[in-house]
């Protein structure tokens, strides 16, 4: 990562991030610079901001709020469903539908959902964390053992813009 040009940034579009994700349950190269950390558990004990810290920074300034990302297993809650509680009684909750995700047009490769970090027991601005989710279609997983198909990958970052910010933007 030190031979990085100045002002670079590790921005991989969705399709690029559920290669990464493949090449990873493959057993293959990822040549993602370093930027993707495999050893974090995503879905733990820890709060949103305490994942990110573990996270590797993808760019080279010292004020870079972009997303930190990270491969992680699922937690079953049951055989259909899966926990994405974390912290201290807070979860990940999804904003909407998943998406597909196709490469050059292709058949769908695998899915990104948008989450929000959610927890009653703290601060308003603790809790501003959002998180895009990819996974990979079935069609792909069929392919690999079923302890490979619990894998995700998550990019995690502070929201950085309030509400009112939001609307003022859009406007």
């Amino acid at each position: 990562m030190e031979n990085l040009e100045e002002g670079f940034r590790f921005s991989p579009t969705d399709a690029e991030a559920v290669t990464f994700l493949l090449r990873f349950i493959a057993g293959k190269f990822m040549d993602d610079s370093g930027f993707i950390t495999t050893h974090v558990d995503t879905y733990s004990e820890q709060e949103p901001w305490d994942i990110y810290s573990h996270g590797v920074p993808c760019c080279n300034d010292d004020d870079c709020s972009q997303y930190r990302f990270f491969i992680t297993k699922l937690k079953k809650k049951s055989e259909s469903r899966y926990s994405r509680d974390v912290g201290n009684k807070g979860s990940w909750k999804q904003q909407d539908k998943s998406k597909p995700v196709r490469k050059n047009g292709g058949p769908v490769i695998g899915y990104k959902k948008s989450m929000c970090y959610k927890n009653k027991g703290y601060k308003q601005e603790d809790g501003h964390w959002l998180m895009k989710e990819y996974d990979l279609s079935t069609y792909i997983l069929d392919k690999f053992d079923k302890d490979c198909r619990d894998y995700v990958l998550c990019a995690i970052k502070k929201r950085t813009r309030t509400k009112a910010t939001m609307m003022h933007v859009d406007e």
